[in-house]
């Protein structure tokens, strides 16, 4: 595999200042805006925003590259593309693939995929049909449990966005006012190992890559950490395990800028980037709220998405 952008990740480490030259000192929400966001949803998928609606706001907010990733679609490239060229800014095709790595969940974003390409296309429209499926198992358990929602209000949240997820039956639960917040309806009740709680379909994560790699793509790993907003980790991949295995795979990358992140964390992820000889990339995995995870809120270097950029033209062909 090619090896370009291991220099950026040595330059990262010894110059860790760069990662928070324009946060918050962790890595999470600031009041300026990094001109990368390289992890942004639609209403494609789960997100609030059109994809006219996000290339515009980003634009405005002085982002110079976006990155189009939405939940095991592609749906929204082709409109933010036309809508980009209103703006001076780069649209990154890309999606946000979910795979079940034994019994771990993760997500591989995949950068620079080719959306006509009838294989991956297939194998999403596979994933979308499970998402569905199992959000309609989990509206009946939700019945059972005396939380009724209704069918056609998940649909209604979901709009014209054909992913539908959980952040859609969430929305259902706070309409009918069977929960507060967001929060509450995945913390008790339709997060993973709650009452209401569905497994579904999911790729492997080697066929994943596969996917993006055959798509012309690049395949990162998407944020390995999960940490809340009193900077207390939620969950972790087993990087030791997985990342020699994934990278085996074709992995190309990893999300080191990610929000919440204490420093401490991306400085760790730098070090796994450089054992690995993967790019380390980051995004704010804006959904569409301002609060905690703004569109540009997470420090991006630019240094990202030149390493980025260069290694797509030296390996971004089928494999």
């Amino acid at each position: 595999m090619a090896r370009a952008g291991c220099a950026l990740c040595a330059f990262a480490v010894k110059n860790e200042d760069l990662i928070f030259e324009r946060g918050n000192g962790n890595g999470g929400p600031t009041t300026l805006h990094s001109r990368i966001d390289l992890h942004t949803h639609t209403t494609a998928s789960d997100g609030r925003l059109s994809p006219a609606e996000l290339v515009a706001r980003a634009a405005r907010l002085g982002i110079r590259v976006l990155g189009i990733t939405d939940h095991d679609t592609t749906e929204g490239v082709a409109a933010a593309l036309a809508a980009a060229e209103r703006w001076d800014i780069t649209i990154v095709p890309g999606v946000e693939i979910s795979a079940l790595a034994g019994r771990e969940e993760l997500h591989l974003l995949g950068y620079f995929v080719d959306p006509a390409n009838a294989e991956l296309q297939e194998a999403l429209a596979r994933t979308r049909r499970a998402r569905r499926e199992r959000a309609q198992k989990m509206v009946v358990r939700l019945g059972k449990l005396g939380l009724p929602i209704e069918w056609e209000r998940v649909l209604a949240f979901a709009g014209d966005g054909d992913s539908i997820g959980r952040p859609h039956v969430a929305s259902a639960l706070l309409e009918a006012g069977h929960v507060q917040t967001w929060d509450e309806a995945f913390d008790l009740w339709i997060g993973r190992g709650c009452p209401a709680y569905v497994e579904r379909y999911k790729l492997p994560p080697e066929e994943a890559i596969r996917l993006v790699r055959r798509s012309g793509g690049l395949a990162v790993l998407a944020h390995p950490f999960i940490y809340d907003q009193q900077g207390e980790r939620r969950s972790s991949l087993d990087l030791q395990h997985w990342l020699p295995r994934l990278r085996r795979a074709g992995l190309e990358g990893i999300e080191v800028y990610y929000p919440h992140y204490p420093r401490r964390a991306s400085r760790q992820l730098l070090d796994w980037a450089v054992r690995y000889q993967l790019l380390p990339t980051g995004g704010s995995d804006f959904h569409g709220g301002e609060l905690h995870n703004g569109l540009g809120s997470v420090a991006v270097p630019w240094a990202v998405w030149q390493g980025l950029s260069r290694r797509h033209h030296l390996t971004g062909v089928a494999a």
